[in-house]
C-alpha cells in the first residue's frame, strides 16, 4: 500500500533552536529519514491501523456489527489512510490536547471525519472497537521501524558493506603489514583486511534482512474480554492472528496489555552489535589514515582547522563514531527497559518507546558518514610497501617455522633471540644463517623470504569473499 508520507523542509533558523542535533545540525542529513520517523509518521499509522480494523471488522464479520460497506465505501475509506496532511495532523493534536490521550484523539477524529459519509452513522460506534491503545500502537509503530529498517537501514549498511567487497576484490594481493597490539606483526594483504569487515556486516544484513517483528491485538490485557462479551461464537484469536499476519508481522498470542517487546529488543540488540562492527572500522581506518595506508581527497572550500592550512582530518569517522556511541547509549537501554512491564503494563514504556527514533536516526547518520568516509580516501601504495620493507623482522614466524621443520626443537628461541624487540637487516640475516648450518633447501628458503610475499593464502580469501557470504546464506 502507497505510503503518506511528509517530507520535512531544508533546515531552516528555528532548527538551530532545536535541543537534540539530529532536528537540529544534522536536519538536513536526515530530512528524509524524519518523514517516516517523527510523531506525524506514528499518527499516519495509527490512522492506518484503525481503518484496517474497521475494514477486516466489515470483511470477516459481515453484518455481525454494521451493515456491509459497499464497495465504493470500502474504496473511500482506504483512501483516508493517505489523507492524513498537515491539516489533519492538526487537528488531532488540537484533539489530543482536550481528551490528553494521543491514540483517543485519532478515533475521535475518524468519528468526526466520516460523520458526512454515507457510512459516517454506521461505523461511528465501532471505530477502536474491542481496542486497547497498545492495540493500535504496537503495529503502527513496527509498521514505522520496518520502514526505517527496509528503506533505511539496509541500503546504508548495504553501500558500505559493498564497497569494502569492490575494495577487496581490488586489492586483494596487495601486501600490507599486519598489526597485533598495535606493533608489527605477520604480512596480510589490504584487501583481506577489507573482506574481514565485508564478511562482517554480511553476516548482520543476513540477520536483519530475516528479522521480523511481533504484534499483538488481544484487547485491554491480553484475553478478548470485549470482544467475547460483544460476540461469543467469534474465534477471535484466528481474526487477530490474521489480522495481524495480514500486515507481515508475526503474531504474539500470550501478553498482557502490551506486547512485551522481546523481539523488539532483539532487533535493537542486533542493531547496536552490528554498530560495534562499524565502531571497530571506524577505528582501524582512523589508524590507517593516520598511518598514510590511506590519503584522504581534499575539497575545495572545506577547512581542516582554523589555523593549520595543511589539514584534513578524518572526520567521517570521528563523527560516526560519535553518533555510534550515542546510537548504542539509546539502543542497550531500551532494548534492556522496554521487556520489563509492571503487573499487565506500566506507562514507562510509552515514553521510551518515542526514543527507539532517537537510536536509530543516531545509528543511520553514523553509516551514512562512514559511507562518505569511504568515498573520499584512496590507498597509499608507497606508505603499504615502505612499512613492510622497514620491518623483515615479522619474517621471524617464517623462519622459526622453517627451522621447525628442519627438526630444530630450540627454533623458536633462536629466532627470537634474533629478532624480538629489535631490528633484523639482511647483513644480520646472511651472518646468523652462515653460522647455524642449516640443510642448503632450508638456508635457500629463508634466504629468498620477503615480506611482501609472505602472505599466505591472504589474497586467495579477499578473492573468496563473495563465495563465503554465499556459504554463510545457506548455513542460515
Amino acid at each position: 500500500m502507497q505510503e503518506t508520507i511528509l517530507t520535512p523542509k531544508p533546515m531552516e533558523t528555528a532548527a538551530l533552536w532545536a535541543v537534540s542535533p539530529l532536528d537540529g545540525r544534522y536536519h538536513d542529513a536526515l530530512r528524509d529519514f524524519s518523514g517516516i520517523m517523527g510523531e506525524a509518521a506514528l499518527i499516519q499509522r495509527r490512522l492506518e491501523v484503525e481503518i484496517r480494523w474497521m475494514l477486516w471488522l466489515d470483511e470477516k464479520l459481515p453484518d455481525a456489527l454494521f451493515p456491509r460497506l459497499g464497495t465504493g465505501e470500502r474504496a473511500s475509506l482506504t483512501g483516508r489512510i493517505q489523507d492524513c496532511g498537515p491539516e489533519s495532523l492538526a487537528r488531532i493534536k488540537a484533539l489530543e490536547s482536550t481528551v490528553r490521550h494521543d491514540v483517543k484523539a485519532v478515533e475521535l477524529y475518524l468519528r468526526e471525519a466520516t460523520a458526512l459519509d454515507s457510512f459516517g452513522s454506521r461505523l461511528a460506534p465501532f471505530w477502536h472497537f474491542a481496542c486497547t491503545s497498545e492495540d493500535i500502537n504496537n503495529l503502527a509503530y513496527a509498521l514505522i521501524w520496518r520502514t526505517a529498517q527496509d528503506d533505511f537501514l539496509l541500503p546504508a549498511l548495504a553501500a558500505i558493506k559493498d564497497w569494502l567487497g569492490g575494495e577487496a576484490r581490488t586489492w586483494a594481493r596487495t601486501p600490507m603489514l599486519s598489526r597485533t597490539h598495535g606493533q608489527p606483526a605477520t604480512p596480510t594483504t589490504l584487501g583481506k583486511e577489507l573482506a574481514n569487515f565485508a564478511f562482517r556486516l554480511g553476516t548482520t544484513q543476513k540477520s536483519l534482512q530475516r528479522f521480523n517483528f511481533s504484534a499483538k491485538f488481544n484487547g485491554a490485557v491480553g484475553n478478548y474480554n470485549a470482544h467475547v462479551l460483544a460476540l461469543p461464537d467469534v474465534d477471535w484469536i484466528t481474526l487477530s492472528r490474521d489480522f495481524v499476519s495480514s500486515f507481515g508481522f508475526d503474531f504474539n498470542p500470550l501478553t498482557t496489555q502490551i506486547e512485551p517487546h522481546d523481539r523488539l529488543a532483539e532487533w535493537l540488540d542486533l542493531l547496536s552489535r552490528t554498530n560495534l562492527i562499524l565502531l571497530d572500522l571506524c577505528r582501524d581506518f582512523w589508524g590507517y589514515i593516520a598511518m598514510d595506508y590511506f590519503l584522504q581527497r581534499a575539497v575545495a572550500g572545506e577547512v581542516g582547522s582554523s589555523t593549520m592550512p595543511h589539514k584534513v582530518n578524518p572526520i567521517w569517522f570521528e563523527n560516526a563514531e560519535g553518533n555510534i556511541g550515542l546510537a548504542n547509549a539509546v539502543l542497550r537501554h531500551l532494548a534492556e527497559k522496554l521487556p520489563i512491564s509492571r503487573f499487565q503494563r506500566d506507562l514507562s514504556d510509552s515514553t521510551a518507546l518515542r526514543n527507539v527514533g532517537v537510536g536509530i536516526g543516531h545509528t543511520l547518520l553514523a553509516w551514512r558518514m562512514i559511507r562518505e568516509g569511504l568515498s573520499r580516501i584512496a590507498v597509499h601504495l608507497e606508505t603499504l610497501r615502505g612499512d613492510l620493507d622497514r620491518h623483515p623482522e615479522v619474517l621471524g614466524e617464517a623462519i622459526q617455522t622453517l627451522l621447525r621443520q628442519a627438526g630444530r626443537a630450540d627454533a623458536y628461541d633462536q629466532i627470537k633471540d634474533l629478532t624480538r624487540g629489535q631490528p633484523l637487516d639482511r647483513a644480520q640475516l646472511a651472518t646468523w644463517l652462515s653460522a647455524s648450518a642449516l640443510p642448503p633447501g632450508i638456508a635457500e628458503q629463508i634466504t629468498h623470504l620477503a615480506q611482501a610475499t609472505y602472505t599466505g593464502l591472504a589474497g586467495k580469501l579477499a578473492e573468496k569473499l563473495d563465495d563465503f557470504l554465499d556459504e554463510s546464506k545457506h548455513h542460515d
